[in-house]
């Protein structure tokens, strides 16, 4: 190859290529070794909707390695859900109803969305399943789903 395509589509091929083959090892060598300028060439590819992706050394269509978002109809369900428990539970005075809410949210949590539960989780394990925690981790879990809608 003498010189980097100027089509979108071809460019991004040869790119993959000329980096899948272990001639180069990133963008920036291939570029050098084209006379053209790193920069120029990342600016042409995210303009005709493509991205380099250093950690896989591959260019790629924008958002391909973005996470699917979560529907809008799962987060109104949960937020629907965990709403109508927590204002029953907040004003609970029976330990029995608190209890009971505390196994619907858990059983809603082994069905639910595991894309939404890691968000509103932040990763954190046994999320809303502790009773010494139940009340306050579902008076946050409201609000981030909330922040959602």
């Amino acid at each position: 190859m003498e010189y980097l395509p100027t089509d979108p589509a071809i460019l991004v091929s040869s790119i993959n290529m000329l980096l899948r083959d272990e001639e180069f090892d990133t963008l920036e060598s291939i570029c050098y070794n084209f006379n053209r300028e790193p920069e120029e060439i990342k600016r042409y590819l995210e303009e005709n909707g493509y991205t380099y992706s250093e950690e896989q050394k591959q260019v790629r269509p924008i958002g391909y390695d973005q996470e699917e978002e979560v529907s809008k109809e799962a987060i109104e369900t949960a937020y629907c859900f965990f709403h109508q428990k927590q204002r029953v539970y907040e004003y609970s005075t029976m330990d029995w109803q608190k209890e009971d809410i505390e196994y619907a949210i858990g059983s809603y949590i082994d069905t639910m969305d595991k894309r939404l539960y890691e968000k509103i989780s932040s990763g954190r394990e046994e999320y809303l399943r502790a009773s010494d925690r139940f009340g306050s981790e579902l008076k946050e879990a409201v609000e981030k789903l909330e922040k959602m809608l």
